[in-house]
């Protein structure tokens, strides 16, 4: 589904926090991951965590 179609999914089931694990590599290359945040904006208005690997999460 990617990360645009999870931030549809979140946005039409009301999710306040969306947290995006298993990213490609090239996510992180400048440009991209910019780009996607702004994509993900587009379609989701709550919060969204990009994960990075041993990142601790409070939920």
């Amino acid at each position: 589904c990617g990360t645009l179609g999870a931030a549809r999914m979140a946005e039409e089931a009301g999710v306040k926090k969306l947290i995006l694990v298993h990213m490609g590599p090239n996510i992180s290359q400048h440009g991209v991951l910019e780009k996607g945040i702004g994509d993900i904006r587009e379609v989701y208005s709550g919060q969204v965590i990009y994960s990075e690997e041993l990142m601790a999460i409070d939920i």
